[in-house]
């Protein structure tokens, strides 16, 4: 591979230019020594056509340098120019999109998003996950796609095939090899919200509490705005027994949800945080909740009969205690309690 004798488009300060160069400068470096067959990319494109497909300069330093790649065995995509615009305009038609944003990659079934502002949800790059949910995946293009590759060195040997010890005995990628992976999506993009999120989120399924709150702290200093990372820590906080400090931490948490206009998300995270509050603070919480969403209980009565027909008990147990928590003389959400204690 032929090193790209880089060049600059208007608009772009050196300063941010140089980081973006240094990434794809790296990311051809160890492309050149990936087996043959695992990644694929297209060639230069120039700063006219970046500009024509919509992209904002800084994140056109990549597709100047190649016009789209496939990495990993096709698991993880940067789209070409010529595929964007269509890929774009299929995404806004299912109601997906943002005004202003640019889908320019796939990573499984999710979409990788540029937005018009940037710096508004963390990062220059947006994850949109198959369910819906929004996150910070990337501070730029060039560095997803360094993280990529790094996370296939991880999963692929020199022979291009899948490392046997990342996967249990399900096929899946045990727990421990997922962590490998968003460390070194990390290694390659440290102040990447998203990938830091996973991570303690990890840490604190494995009860790591001390270092899922570090890495929490990092992912709201960059992304102050992103609800899941303040929900994170509300979890952490409830793992530690720190009853005030989750309530806060979900509070701030439907804060961001209803500064996006999401009410629905708003009074979940309430009810969360009625959970851990006092008496008072819990009727005062309840208030907002039911103002927001009067059918809250109920819903929560439907949800938790679902998840019994599943065999769900324990998800169905933290249902009713929710809805609880908003209407704690509610006869159907007590009813189900008693039958879900007798059934354990």
């Amino acid at each position: 591979m032929a090193k790209n004798q880089h060049r600059v488009p208007a608009g772009v300060e050196p300063d941010e230019a140089a980081r973006h160069f240094r990434a794809i400068d790296k990311l051809e470096e160890r492309m050149m020594v990936a087996p043959a067959g695992l990644h694929r990319v297209g060639p230069a494109a120039t700063a006219e056509a970046c500009a024509a497909a919509g992209l904002p300069p800084a994140s056109a330093l990549l597709w100047m340098s190649f016009d789209g790649m496939e990495i990993g065995a096709e698991t993880a995509r940067i789209l070409p120019l010529a595929e964007i615009a269509e890929a774009t305009e299929r995404a806004d038609a299912e109601g997906l999109l943002r005004a202003g944003d640019r889908v320019i990659g796939e990573h499984g079934r999710d979409l990788l998003i540029v937005p018009e502002d940037p710096w508004e949800e963390g990062a220059d790059v947006v994850r949109l996950e198959e369910g819906g949910e929004r996150l910070p995946e990337a501070t730029t293009v060039a560095h997803l796609a360094l993280g990529w590759v790094g996370e296939a060195g991880v999963m692929f040997d020199d022979d291009g095939e899948f490392r046997d010890e990342l996967f249990g005995e399900d096929g899946e990628l045990t727990a421990a090899a997922q962590r490998r992976l968003l460390r070194r999506r990390l290694d390659c993009d440290p102040d990447a919200p998203g990938p830091r999120l996973r991570l303690a989120q990890h840490l604190l399924r494995a009860g790591e509490l001390r270092a899922a709150a570090k890495e929490l702290k990092e992912v709201v200093h960059r992304a102050p705005d992103l609800p899941w990372a303040h929900e994170t820590m509300a979890r952490v906080a409830e793992a530690r027994d720190d009853a005030d400090g989750a309530r806060r931490a979900y509070q701030r948490a439907a804060e961001t949800v209803e500064a996006q206009g999401d009410i629905a998300a708003s009074a979940y995270f309430l009810a969360c945080a009625a959970r851990s509050a006092d008496e008072d603070q819990r009727k005062a919480l309840a208030e907002r909740v039911q103002s927001a969403r009067p059918g809250f209980a109920r819903e929560q009565v439907e949800a938790a009969e679902i998840l019994i027909e599943r065999g769900a008990l324990t998800e169905a147990g933290v249902v009713v205690d929710l809805g609880l928590s908003i209407a704690p003389v509610h006869v159907e959400l007590l009813a189900l309690r008693s039958r879900l204690s007798a059934d354990a």
